[in-house]
Protein backbone atom coordinates (compact mmCIF):
# COMPACT_ATOMS: atom_id res chain seq x y z
CA UNK A 1 0.00 0.00 0.00
CA UNK A 2 1.35 3.40 -0.92
CA UNK A 3 1.55 6.24 1.52
CA UNK A 4 -0.67 9.29 1.29
CA UNK A 5 1.73 11.76 -0.32
CA UNK A 6 4.65 11.30 -2.67
CA UNK A 7 7.07 13.48 -4.59
CA UNK A 8 9.94 12.57 -6.89
CA UNK A 9 13.01 14.80 -6.79
CA UNK A 10 15.08 14.48 -9.98
CA UNK A 11 18.66 15.55 -10.48
CA UNK A 12 20.55 15.47 -13.79
CA UNK A 13 24.23 16.15 -14.26
CA UNK A 14 27.64 14.69 -15.05
CA UNK A 15 28.39 11.18 -13.80
CA UNK A 16 31.29 12.53 -11.72
CA UNK A 17 28.85 14.74 -9.80
CA UNK A 18 26.36 11.89 -9.41
CA UNK A 19 28.72 9.63 -7.45
CA UNK A 20 28.78 11.76 -4.25
CA UNK A 21 24.99 12.13 -4.40
CA UNK A 22 24.57 8.37 -4.71
CA UNK A 23 26.93 7.90 -1.77
CA UNK A 24 24.75 10.15 0.42
CA UNK A 25 21.53 8.51 -0.78
CA UNK A 26 22.88 5.07 0.12
CA UNK A 27 23.06 6.27 3.74
CA UNK A 28 19.51 7.70 3.77
CA UNK A 29 16.09 6.07 3.79
CA UNK A 30 14.90 7.37 0.42
CA UNK A 31 14.45 4.98 -2.52
CA UNK A 32 16.18 6.21 -5.66
CA UNK A 33 16.90 5.12 -9.23
CA UNK A 34 19.88 5.99 -11.37
CA UNK A 35 19.34 6.47 -15.11
CA UNK A 36 22.44 6.86 -17.31
CA UNK A 37 21.77 9.26 -20.17
CA UNK A 38 23.93 10.34 -23.11
CA UNK A 39 26.61 12.32 -21.31
CA UNK A 40 24.79 12.73 -18.02
CA UNK A 41 23.19 10.76 -15.23
CA UNK A 42 19.67 11.29 -13.91
CA UNK A 43 18.82 10.37 -10.33
CA UNK A 44 15.16 10.10 -9.30
CA UNK A 45 14.62 10.17 -5.53
CA UNK A 46 11.20 9.19 -4.16
CA UNK A 47 10.00 10.86 -0.97
CA UNK A 48 6.81 9.62 0.72
CA UNK A 49 4.85 10.53 3.83
CA UNK A 50 1.43 10.02 5.35
CA UNK A 51 0.99 13.78 5.75
CA UNK A 52 1.83 16.88 3.74
CA UNK A 53 3.79 18.27 6.68
CA UNK A 54 5.76 15.03 6.89
CA UNK A 55 6.41 15.17 3.14
CA UNK A 56 7.68 18.73 3.40
CA UNK A 57 9.91 17.84 6.33
CA UNK A 58 11.31 14.80 4.51
CA UNK A 59 12.06 16.83 1.35
CA UNK A 60 13.70 19.51 3.50
CA UNK A 61 15.84 16.85 5.20
CA UNK A 62 16.85 15.43 1.82
CA UNK A 63 17.85 18.84 0.49
CA UNK A 64 19.83 19.63 3.64
CA UNK A 65 21.79 16.39 3.23
CA UNK A 66 22.44 17.08 -0.47
CA UNK A 67 23.44 20.68 0.23
CA UNK A 68 26.50 19.35 2.06
CA UNK A 69 27.94 18.73 -1.43
CA UNK A 70 27.94 22.42 -2.32
CA UNK A 71 31.29 24.18 -2.53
Amino acid sequence: MSKGHQVVVSWTGPESDADPIISILNQLDFPFNVHPEDKNTRIDITVESDTMRGLRDAVDDLLVQLSSLED
